[in-house]
């Protein structure tokens, strides 16, 4: 698979910020984006939960969680979603 660059605008504040984050996380920009990406292809959606509170977006994200667990869903570990990202950033960097 081919890698491209993309080019977006955001406000330079916004995006230090999100890097901040991200950093405390152990990721990067660079992974989020192709993981939000993969994500989007994945489920033929895009995995925002749009609320005007987010006190009740986070509440709602947990009981579906919590029914989806007793459903038997599993889900992955952060480390597993990382070596993902990072095993998807070599195979680019191998075929660009």
């Amino acid at each position: 698979m081919a890698s491209i660059n993309m080019s977006i605008r955001t406000d330079s504040e916004l995006k230090a910020q999100a890097e901040q984050v991200l950093s405390q996380l152990g990721m990067n920009m660079t992974g989020t984006i192709n993981m939000f990406l993969q994500q989007i292809v994945r489920d033929r959606a895009v995995p925002l939960s749009l609320s005007l509170s987010s006190e009740q977006s986070l509440y709602a994200d947990l009981l579906k969680a919590r029914t989806e667990r007793e459903q038997g869903v599993e889900y992955l570990s952060s480390d597993s979603v990382l070596r993902s990202i990072d095993s998807a950033i070599e195979k680019g960097s191998a075929n660009g």
